[in-house]
């Protein structure tokens, strides 16, 4: 028999110990309640023991051994209050979702499972509202290139909720794709192993399939192996787009959205450079083919391949070190659910070149890591974290916009717009090519880090 304590005497925390109560009582001893409203005596017939500030002494007290946290609408600044509460207590603890990722509406004891990192952010707020989507996307045929990625495949997933005709996911690892198709199961989903650096497949693909819309996903991210390997940065980043918008003009698309990065933003490394390189390329491009075309750009995902948090998950496990740059570096963060969202509704906007995730305050990535050590139940002296050094292209902090204040609000939440001004000619951008297939055959990281710096100034990278 465990001993349980909820957080949370909302509707989500009576639903949830009404079921205790009557159906799972052999199994849990429900000892009470806490929270903030100081009106509240009991629940359910169980006492209120006490605030959230008070948790620590609750669960000392009364022996707790599982903790449900029952707020589904939580933000991120109380989310991160209750971790903080339960910081180096020895129980359990278990969470219900967000709203938004409960289907069915309602909560119940299926819906609670054991927390995640992604928890850290608080609850996602944006939803995919089909309704007001529909003009845009009924009927359409989509495209996703990095289709079988995190980002790519997340925006399948997410697409499939809508009523398009139908979506390919286009990628070069068979592995990533065979994942994505064996969690999806939609007649309106096809697959392509296709490589984007190859022009002549990518005009088949795209004249075979006509999509209306394409999101462009796939891209080399990592920043650490882009600085190793910068002339794979250009084929894959800059050439590869070239060829998936190309292709995608001579399909007849009707919007191209680039998925970009807020490491694009006064770049200090080549993978950042390389991605503004190729947001100018598109952008100009699509004025000149009269295309909608757009760019979004956002910082890093939870749930993502590479993601910094999992991996912290497993150092914790394995006992330490948890590793970490540099103590004062802070990332913006956002659920890899509501980054596909805010993607998929910017493809609907008329207005903006560039398009920029609202992803709340940047975090400390060492706050994040002892939270994270704390909650799995561990005190500070038990986990080392260890400071290796800021890695070759990397910030302490990064950046949304060269300029906040010339950001506009889109009719979407969370989601803003700016434009782009001195766009290249036909002339400047045939020029940009030619010395980007040159540069990136020379395979010498030097000419290519000189390249960068020719095309774009603002490039802070090293040189040498």
């Amino acid at each position: 028999m465990r001993r349980l304590l909820i957080i949370g005497a909302g509707s989500a925390g009576q639903s949830l110990a009404q079921e205790i109560l009557a159906h799972r009582s052999d199994r849990y001893e429900l000892i009470g309640f806490l929270d903030d409203n100081p009106c509240l005596r009991e629940c359910c017939g169980k006492p209120i023991l006490g605030s959230l500030d008070q948790a620590r002494d609750v669960i000392f007290r009364y022996e707790i051994d599982e903790v449900l946290v029952a707020i589904p609408s939580a933000g991120r600044q109380t989310m991160q209050r209750i971790f903080q509460a339960l910081a180096y207590t020895p129980v359990q603890i278990k969470v219900v979702p967000g709203l938004l990722e409960i289907i069915e509406g309602s909560v119940s004891l299926s819906h609670v499972r054991q927390i995640e990192p992604v928890d850290l952010l608080g609850r996602e707020e944006v939803t995919l509202d089909t309704e007001r989507l529909r003009p845009q996307y009924e009927g359409k045929r989509v495209l996703v290139t990095g289709g079988g990625g995190s980002i790519g495949s997340e925006l399948v997933r997410q697409l499939l909720s809508l009523p398009i005709e139908r979506v390919v996911a286009v990628g070069r690892g068979e592995n990533s794709l065979y994942d994505l198709l064996q969690s999806v199961r939609d007649d309106r989903l096809e697959y392509r192993i296709a490589d984007i650096r190859d022009s002549e497949l990518m005009r088949y693909e795209f004249t075979t399939f006509r999509p209306h819309i394409v999101f462009h996903a796939a891209a080399h991210k990592h920043v650490p192996f882009m600085e190793e390997f910068p002339y794979e940065a250009v084929m894959n980043n800059i050439i590869g787009t070239w060829h998936v918008y190309c292709a995608s003009r001579d399909a007849g698309i009707e919007r191209f959205v680039m998925i970009s990065t807020d490491k694009a933003v006064n770049p200090s490394s080549v993978m950042g450079a390389t991605k503004r390189l190729a947001e100018l390329l598109v952008l100009s491009a699509g004025k000149d083919d009269r295309i909608r075309v757009s760019a979004v750009r956002f910082g890093n995902v939870l749930g993502s391949r590479g993601s910094v948090l999992p991996l912290f998950v497993r150092q914790i496990q394995q006992g330490g070190p948890v590793t970490i740059t540099h103590p004062e570096m802070k990332r913006y963060f956002m659920s890899i659910r509501e980054a596909a969202r805010l993607v998929i509704q910017s493809a609907t906007l008329s207005e903006g070149d560039i398009h920029i995730l609202d992803m709340g305050e940047p975090i400390a990535i060492l706050d994040m890591a002892k939270t994270l050590i704390a909650l799995y139940g561990h005190r500070p002296d038990e986990i080392e974290i260890v400071f290796t050094g800021l890695r070759p292209g990397e910030k302490l902090t990064e950046e949304l916009t060269e300029d906040p204040h010339k950001l506009r609000p889109s009719e979407f939440k969370k989601l803003f717009c700016t434009e782009e001004k001195d766009l290249w000619t036909l002339r400047v951008r045939e020029q940009f090519l030619k010395e980007a297939r040159e540069v990136s055959k020379t395979y010498q990281k030097e000419k290519v880090r000189h390249f960068l710096k020719k095309w774009l100034p603002c490039y802070q990278g090293e040189l040498g």
